[in-house]
């Protein structure tokens, strides 16, 4: 047999091998940088969601992606307390609103069932384990109390607004999850944007403008006490802590800038962030799937 390899001969191994896509290959993911055209999809977004929300109209029209990232946090947060939630528009008062039902112990034990699949799956993985036994812990705080589950459920709307924008920035600053990036990044950019000027000028008007604080006590028909007045209530009741929706609205203003900073931290350090993941993500210590 001569040195060439026939057509259907195994491809070889080692050094001289003939380049081919090995599963693992797409794993290396570079740190991220900040260029030129980083820059100009941030700035274009952040020019559109100032021009946006100085225009009353367009800042009333645009309120409706705050109110759907609003309602489905208090959505998602009714859940996962074991209180089942629909957000819906509010077409009386304005915004959005999210009734939930009543504590089901049923939907607590399934997501405690879930808790304890993941521990077991993951039982061959002590960072993955004590990280899910975490996560647990305070799941169970929250849940485990009625007072406590209202507060999640009141914080949720707010925490998910945040949230969301996070990731929009995130996706808008790496490009990622996006299926015409030329086009959807800058747009990402400004709905990230949008919600956080939003969120930081109504906590702004909370904290220094008595008249909209006066409104925003009255609620919504007089009756339904909005989020953070709840929360502060639930704080001065059942704690010896007594923020005020003052106190709660500046906590709130400076968690807006958290999930913005993660983001940034996850985009210049993704390498080592990516293998981290990796590593809790595999069944076993050592990274291997078996």
């Amino acid at each position: 047999m001569g040195e060439g390899f026939r057509e259907h001969d195994p491809y070889p191994l080692g050094e001289g091998a003939a380049k081919r896509r090995v599963r693992g290959d797409d794993d290396k993911i570079a740190d991220g940088r900040l260029g030129a055209s980083e820059l100009k999809i941030l700035g274009i977004g952040l020019a559109m969601a100032i021009v946006v929300y100085s225009i009353p109209f367009t800042r009333f029209v645009f309120s409706a992606i705050i109110t759907l990232f609003h309602e489905f946090g208090h959505a998602v947060a009714g859940w996962l307390m074991g209180m089942p939630a629909i957000p819906a528009f509010d077409f009386t008062y304005g915004g959005g609103i999210t009734p939930h039902g009543q504590f089901q112990i049923a939907i607590a034990l399934l997501i405690a069932g879930g808790f304890a699949y993941a521990l077991w799956f993951f039982r061959q993985n002590p960072r993955t384990v004590a990280l899910i036994a975490g996560v647990f812990l305070i799941w169970l705080f929250f849940v485990s109390s009625d007072w406590r589950r209202e507060f999640a459920f009141a914080a949720g709307g707010h925490l998910g607004e945040c949230i969301l924008a996070g990731i929009l920035f995130y996706q808008a600053l790496a490009g990622v999850g996006w299926r015409i990036p030329e086009l959807e990044r800058p747009l990402g950019a400004f709905v990230a944007f949008f919600v956080q000027i939003n969120m930081i000028f109504f906590c702004r008007r909370l904290i220094h403008d008595p008249d909209f604080l006066a409104w925003y006590k009255e609620g919504k028909g007089g009756m339904l006490m909005n989020d953070l007045e709840g929360i502060a209530l639930d704080l001065h009741i059942h704690t010896r802590f007594n923020p005020g929706i003052e106190g709660v609205a500046r906590m709130l203003m400076l968690f807006t800038f958290v999930p913005v900073a993660v983001a940034l931290i996850w985009y210049f350090q993704r390498a080592r962030w990516h293998r981290v993941i990796t590593s809790l993500y595999a069944p076993q210590a050592d990274g291997s799937g078996g």
